[in-house]
């Protein structure tokens, strides 16, 4: 633990590093990582996956905490070293609902920061159900549409900050000896949140490829990776792929579409911020959780969810306009390196820890 642990902020992260990522430098085969740029300019603690790996029952607990989406171990591990803390940081609604609930009947309440970036009905009975939000200090949301959620939740609307997801800019980013192929279009993305169905049936008939990255990203826990639906000819399927496939997919991709469930939380955030940072134009479903991360017709184009017509039209425009789509990359690419990327994401973080510790 860090010497100055009872002036520090304890993280439950709920990611681990992977072979190849070193906390101490900034790797060329995988992006950055939030709590690790974090630790660069705030003092801070962090609780992350490793600690699975020192309990002989560890593989077990994840397989059964993936299942439940909560991170009940990571939780009871952050109660019992939350004592030496002025403050809890739970990085995600699947350390910080069980955490807000079960700080309750541990002695010794602190402070507790919630970042979210997902949701669920299951989620929203837990939070209304315990009053969980009365439980969460500062409740750290990554677009405004879950803020309005949160509101209509009755949360205290003067302890919800959005910070809107950055991702690393300088792994993803356009490169030049990798040739982009002409009518080649990539999708990715969890299968609980991609409407892939829709996105099927509007390419069945157009002549281009599709390569569907559909089990989610390099790092997801994912209970369900099989789709259960028809798959056109035209359609390529691959497995998991690592960081920097999944760059190379991106950089020989003529766009990328993000197919998408209206839902109120950033669900397909990451998928977008990457092909952007990249300089690929994206089209995405108007989620309103999305909203915040693209302009449509200026750094991608924005479809109704669920609708075929529209996403076939828009998918023939960009591949018989490819100027338009290198318009919209270009745009894309400007607005990560303003505004979306992680080291403005993990410095809006940072201040508004060190605000709100400064007045504990």
């Amino acid at each position: 633990m860090n010497s100055k642990a009872t002036q520090s902020i304890l993280a439950l992260a709920t990611a681990s590093l992977k072979s190849g990522q070193n906390p101490a430098t900034r790797s060329s085969i995988y992006p950055r990582v939030d709590y690790i740029e974090l630790q660069q300019i705030i003092d801070m603690d962090v609780l992350n996956y490793s600690i699975y790996e020192q309990n002989r029952f560890g593989g077990l607990l994840r397989r059964v905490e993936t299942n439940i989406r909560s991170d009940l171990y990571l939780t009871l591990i952050g109660l019992l070293h939350k004592r030496s803390h002025r403050l809890v940081f739970t990085m995600s609604e699947r350390a910080g609902i069980p955490f807000a609930f079960l700080q309750q009947y541990f002695p010794g309440r602190k402070p507790l920061v919630s970042m979210f970036t997902s949701w669920s009905w299951r989620q929203e009975k837990a939070i209304t159900s315990f009053n969980l939000f009365s439980a969460m200090d500062l409740i750290i949301v990554k677009c405004q549409a879950m803020q309005q959620n949160f509101l209509s939740l009755k949360a205290p609307p003067e302890r919800i900050r959005v910070i809107p997801f950055g991702i690393d800019h300088h792994f993803f980013s356009p490169i030049k000896d990798v040739e982009q192929l002409n009518n080649f279009v990539m999708t990715t993305g969890e299968i609980r949140t991609r409407d892939y169905a829709t996105l099927f049936k509007a390419v069945a008939e157009l002549p281009i490829k599709i390569f569907a990255a559909a089990t989610g990203s390099w790092y997801a826990r994912e209970k369900h990776t099989s789709l259960e639906m028809p798959v056109p000819d035209n359609v390529i399927l691959s497995h998991r792929l690592s960081p920097a496939e999944l760059r190379t997919a991106y950089a020989q991709s003529s766009f990328v579409v993000v197919p998408l469930y209206d839902a109120p939380h950033s669900a397909g955030a990451t998928t977008v911020l990457e092909a952007m940072s990249m300089g690929r134009a994206v089209i995405v479903s108007r989620s309103s959780g999305i909203l915040d991360y693209v302009i449509d017709g200026q750094t991608g184009i924005l479809v109704s969810p669920g609708n075929v017509e529209e996403m076939r039209e828009v998918i023939a425009h960009l591949i018989s306009h490819p100027e338009e789509a290198r318009r919209l990359g270009q745009n894309a690419r400007r607005r990560i390196e303003a505004e979306l990327n992680i080291d403005v994401y993990v410095k809006q973080i940072a201040d508004t820890l060190k605000e709100y510790i400064s007045r504990l």
